[in-house]
Parts: C-alpha cells; structure tokens; sequence
C-alpha cells in the first residue's frame, strides 16, 4: 500500500474512533441514571478493546515518521484506555472517591482532547465533527453527574 494511502487510512480510522469513544462514553453516562450496569460494563468493554486499533495506528504513524504529534495525541488515549483497563477491570479500584480522581480526570480530558487535536491535523471538517461528538460527551457526563455523582 502506497505510504499516502496508508496515512489516510490510519487517519480516518482514528477520527472514526475518536468519535466512536465519544459515543460508547455517552452511552456509559447515560446508562448510570437509569441502573442500566450490564449495559455500562458492556460499553466499558468495547471502549477499552478500541486500545488495540489505536495502538496499531500510533504505531504505524511511528514507523512512517508521521511526526510528534500524529503519535502522541493518540498514545494518550491509549494510555488512558489502559488506565481504564486497570483501574475499572483489573483492580477494580474505587478511585473515584479517593485523592487519585483528578489525576484521572486530567489524563480522561488530555486525551479526549487529544484526539480531537488529531482529528483537526487530519481536516477541520474532522477536527469539528470530533469536537461535536466531544461537546455531546460533555453534556452526557454532566447529565450523569447530576443523577448520580461519579456512579456510587
């Protein structure tokens, strides 16, 4: 495959992740209020497998020498996402009531924004798409926020 080709195909699948993760985080939010706890876990479980495709990606921008920032803006979802991983998963720590909630927060943030940075290097046409997605986002969490704090 031509590098070119190559490029916006890796492109446009990370702008098509980055909204998808708005929208599995949407469905999480909007799932807490009304007790929906099968539906959250399901949706937590496909946000974090899309860790994968967007390793693969940073990886690829990597090896073509893309530039800094086509591999670290998504290397922080990912980061994120593992964090995920362990935090929700794994250890299944209840963070969210102890001192470790911001330095979450901070890094859930930095890497939303992050990929909607990615999305505006792609085209702003994508740039703009990921930031609706993102503002939607916003408005589900504080949705969920006022129901039900941080799902406790």
């Amino acid at each position: 495959m031509p590098q070119q080709l190559q490029d916006r195909v890796v492109d446009t699948s990370l702008f098509l992740i980055a909204n998808l993760v708005n929208v599995l985080l949407i469905g999480i939010f909007l799932s807490r209020p009304f007790g929906l706890k099968g539906l959250e876990r399901a949706l937590g479980v496909v946000l974090i497998a899309l860790a994968a495709p967007v390793l693969l990606g940073v990886i690829l921008n990597a090896v073509a020498s893309r530039g800094l920032w086509f591999v670290v803006l998504p290397a922080l979802l990912v980061a994120f996402l593992l964090v995920e991983l362990l935090l929700d998963y794994v250890l299944r720590f209840d963070f969210r009531a102890t001192r470790w909630l911001w330095p979450y927060l901070a890094m859930y943030y930095l890497s939303l924004m992050g990929m909607i940075g990615y999305s505006f290097l792609v085209g702003k046409a994508y740039g703009f798409i990921t930031l609706a997605t993102y503002f939607l986002n916003l408005l589900a969490t504080w949705y969920s926020y006022s129901r039900v704090g941080h799902g406790n």
